[in-house]
């Protein structure tokens, strides 16, 4: 029982944002610019963009390698037929998902993709729609083929708050804290 609310501290802690503050970075960030998406981000984009839609087999094999580091902050997978599996799980939980890319900054091997995700679920008969910021490190085989994919993003504000009592109990947290 000591450890229930060690874990909602330490959940809560990993939080950061709230609508108001991601509007607010949004509306500062908000530079009006023309990205230029070669076909490596592009196949990541629309991965991710149309993933409550798509083929999920087809569009994982043309935008990751065989084997690869993947980890979104949720799970940690190194091969294709695990991610195809994650990738299927997820597309059956979700309503929609889409992902706009903010900005992209490339250096060396490594690409930095800067994003806004959008997503709609349920969870335990709580309909939920999120706004979701992060950042996707990539690095890309000789093929334009992802072997590197490590996200940053906040966890607790796209995914933990939204579940029934859970995040009842980190919103508290967070209120307190402030």
């Amino acid at each position: 029982m000591r450890i229930l609310p060690i874990l909602f501290i330490l959940l809560s802690a990993c939080s950061g944002n709230s609508l108001d503050s991601q509007a607010q970075y949004l509306d500062l960030i908000n530079t009006p610019q023309v990205l230029q998406m070669d076909s490596r981000i592009e196949n990541f984009a629309n991965l991710y963009n149309d993933l409550d839609h798509i083929n999920v087999q087809a569009a994982t094999e043309k935008t990751y390698a065989d084997t690869f580091f993947f980890n979104d902050t949720l799970v940690t997978i190194d091969n294709r037929k695990e991610l195809i599996a994650y990738l299927e799980q997820t597309q059956q939980e979700v309503e929609v998902m889409s992902l706009e890319v903010v900005n992209v900054l490339e250096k060396g091997q490594d690409i930095f993709v800067h994003w806004k995700m959008h997503t709609q679920f349920s969870i335990l008969g709580k309909r939920s729609k999120v706004d979701s910021l992060g950042i996707s490190h990539l690095r890309f085989d000789d093929q334009g083929k992802i072997i590197l994919h490590q996200d940053y993003w906040d966890s607790t504000n796209g995914l933990f708050q939204h579940i029934p009592i859970i995040g009842g109990l980190i919103l508290w947290v967070k209120n307190r804290l402030h």
